[in-house]
């Protein structure tokens, strides 16, 4: 399912690598695939099929779980027993296909810690993967998702280039750009929709939907 959904990236879209955005051209469709967390099986499973097309990837890493099952996820999750990376499998990357990305320290919800707590996640998980892998980190992704205006200012204080939510959006000069989750499991339309922007207009519905509900609260 997974080598298919490549082969339409291939077919509807060009493939780039996520911090190369400023430089796109405004015509056509562009994709950028990433993966969060940097689990193992990503070495086995993913990079096989995208090697096959030349499908650049960027994998976002939570630094304190270095070889490690992932700590966040309870028992019952379905990924609680994956690996992340280690440190020398991150340096045997291939550098022209895979491009390296922080995912803070612990993968903690950053809105939950202090300031000082999420300016270590945000600037010491960036120094990390720097002295791992001898060169300079770009991008981070928020782990789950979540974050305010100060992590976004610590981010650019720590030199990120861009940060990356989980939250659909038009990636333009914008320094937060947002993502569209995609599944194996997704029906093939729906994968495809989403390559092309149809799913660009979730966040205003679900801005919309809170709107709604304050309104009705107010009310009732």
């Amino acid at each position: 399912m997974f080598a298919r959904q490549m082969d339409d990236i291939i077919r509807w879209a060009k493939p780039i690598f996520i911090d190369n955005i400023e430089r796109l051209p405004n015509n056509g469709h562009h994709v950028a695939v990433t993966f969060d967390d940097g689990f193992q099986s990503i070495l086995e499973n993913a990079l096989p099929e995208v090697a096959k097309r030349n499908i650049p990837i960027t994998v976002y890493i939570p630094t304190d779980y270095l070889g490690q099952r992932p700590g966040w996820l309870s028992d019952n999750d379905e990924d609680c027993r994956e690996v992340v990376m280690t440190a020398d499998q991150l340096c045997m990357l291939n550098g022209n296909l895979v491009s390296v990305g922080s995912h803070c320290v612990t993968h903690s919800n950053l809105p939950s810690l202090s300031k000082d707590e999420a300016e270590k996640e945000i600037f010491q998980s960036k120094d990390c993967l720097k002295k791992i892998l001898k060169k300079e980190i770009k991008t981070l992704s928020f782990p789950h998702g979540a974050y305010n205006q100060t992590h976004v200012q610590l981010a650019r204080m720590a030199g990120y280039n861009r940060v990356f939510s989980i939250s659909p959006t038009m990636a333009g000069n914008e320094y937060v750009i947002g993502r569209v989750r995609v599944d194996p499991t997704d029906w093939r339309l729906e994968f495809i929709l989403k390559l092309l922007g149809a799913y660009r207009w979730l966040p205003l519905a679900s801005g919309f939907k809170s709107s709604i509900k304050m309104v009705f609260n107010r009310l009732f």
